[in-house]
């Protein structure tokens, strides 16, 4: 293994290879920051250009590009409350209303470290746990699955940035939506309304575009104000560097939400969408100043972001293992393998060892390209909060539209923009969470495939296994984690008589 890992760091030394890596990063970067379009979207363009390569120059190309975007998006959903991907659907939540507050710099310096740390740790963890994975990816079935999105739901009880109920109702209802189409398993068609267009559900990129981006665009340009509502920032870079200090005064945060990530990352059909959701969720649980999330709390920040890039290795190992994609962008790199003429699972960790080590340490690397990517454009990309509403809003109008057209080309996805549009400024101003909403549509359908896999497979006490009871513990800790600090704390700390021990 030392010397596949020397051999592999060795690749990455060569030109072509290290130049592959940094134009992938730089693509990763851009497409991130532009929204909709995604790296699912870049690397499956980019795929026949590849066919050409060798392997190492063609996936480290692709490879640079997954890194780079997380951080890439986490800039237009701070500056423009617009998710770059659906993985950063969460840091929108505390991110948007801290360039609101003039301290965008702060929060951008915060998520572009966090993430780029995260990725790097994700990318240890994920040579270290080689050995083990086998054990962690079989050991969770359907009943696992199931109360592990569970675990995911559960987060809507603590997302909502004031009332609980109105929380659960937006959660309530995200789940609701995510019922539209035909049934999983018996295929039976659900709030179609007899039309084709309904038969796979609503997509999640016009939808998540109207709930997050447009609703706040209006109201900027109503009020006829820009985004950052506190004068501009003389120093940016100072601002830059106190996120990055925010970063390290968090650090515990980040090692857990960045643990999180990966685990999560590791398990197929799970997806860093919802890790960013449990990330957020224990961040706001555990903190001192839980009422403050959701009004611009740098907390909030870090949680999502570490999680989002620490999960892209755990998508590696299980891809790289076992032949088995964690996620939609590791099932179209596992094409790209295949292309390449290397065919992923245990028998390429015994024949191009060398490889695996060379994509890892790739990702790793990706990760600090990006971080310095993202620093250097940082100084322009902040000043969009300070662009007045009458010239931003007809711009990311027509991005937005374009680029909800150009993902499926299909036009009807134009009026599920819009009505998610109307959906989220009622939300918006009758204040109601819209990312409860957005998560409960994105783990719903989610959740009803596992229970009904594991009902039909195992019956209706599915849920006695040692995991899925460990992940049921865990659920009700995250749901119950402040009432039950306040139980302990009213014990005295020497035991029963009160005494100091």
């Amino acid at each position: 293994m030392i010397h596949a890992f020397l051999q592999g760091l060795g690749t990455l030394g060569s030109p072509m290879v290290m130049l592959a890596l940094a134009l992938g990063s730089v693509i990763g970067v851009i497409i991130g920051i532009i929204p909709v379009i995604g790296p699912l979207i870049t690397i499956a363009i980019l795929l026949p250009f590849v066919n050409g390569m060798s392997p190492e120059t063609g996936l480290s190309l692709l490879i640079g590009i997954y890194a780079a975007s997380m951080a890439g998006g986490s800039m237009t959903s701070i500056l423009l409350n617009i998710p770059g991907d659906v993985t950063n659907a969460a840091t929108v939540i505390d991110g948007y209303p801290l360039a609101q507050k003039g301290q965008a710099g702060r929060a951008m310096g915060a998520a572009i470290l966090s993430s780029a740390m995260g990725g790097i740790l994700g990318v240890f963890l994920a040579m270290g746990m080689i050995p083990l994975a086998l054990v962690l990816v079989l050991a969770f079935r359907a009943p696992e699955m199931f109360f592990l999105v569970l675990l995911g739901i559960s987060v809507i009880a603590t997302i909502g940035k004031d009332s609980l109920v109105k929380s659960l109702i937006s959660g309530f209802l995200g789940i609701i939506l995510s019922f539209v189409g035909f049934h999983a398993i018996t295929g039976a068609s659900r709030f179609t309304f007899e039309t084709t267009f309904l038969y796979d559900g609503l997509n999640l990129i016009p939808f998540i575009l109207g709930i997050f981006a447009l609703p706040e665009l209006i109201e900027v340009a109503v009020k006829g104000t820009t985004i950052s509502q506190a004068p501009v920032v003389a120093n940016l870079t100072q601002d830059i560097m106190e996120g990055f200090k925010d970063v390290f005064r968090h650090f515990w945060l980040f090692l857990r939400s960045s643990l999180i990530g990966y685990i999560l990352g590791v398990i197929p059909g799970i997806g860093t969408q919802v890790a960013i959701f449990v990330a957020y969720g224990q961040a706001k649980q555990f903190s001192r100043n839980p009422e403050k999330f959701g009004t611009g709390c740098i907390e909030g920040v870090i949680a999502p972001e570490s999680a989002n890039n620490a999960s892209q290795g755990g998508h590696m190992l299980p891809t790289l293992a076992f032949g088995i994609p964690a996620g939609a962008i590791m099932a179209v790199l596992l094409g790209a393998f295949l292309m390449v003429g290397i065919t992923p699972g245990p028998a390429m960790l015994k024949d191009h060892l060398d490889l695996s080590f060379l994509l890892l340490i790739g990702l790793a690397v990706g990760n600090i390209l990006s971080l310095a990517l993202c620093f250097l454009l940082a100084r322009w990309t902040t000043k969009i909060a300070n662009v007045h509403a009458d010239f931003l809003l007809p711009i990311i109008v027509a991005i937005t539209f374009i680029g909800t057209y150009v993902a499926r080309e299909e036009l009807l996805d134009l009026i599920v923009l819009l009505l998610a549009t109307v959906l989220g400024s009622a939300m918006l101003k009758f204040n109601y969470s819209r990312p409860a909403l957005i998560l409960g549509f994105i783990l719903g359908k989610l959740a009803e495939k596992y229970f009904f896999l594991s009902l039909s497979a195992f019956g209706p006490l599915f849920f006695l296994s040692p995991l899925c009871l460990v992940l049921i513990v865990l659920t009700v800790i995250l749901l119950f984690s402040r009432q039950l600090g306040r139980v302990f704390q009213r014990f005295p700390r020497g035991g029963p008589s009160g005494h100091e021990a």
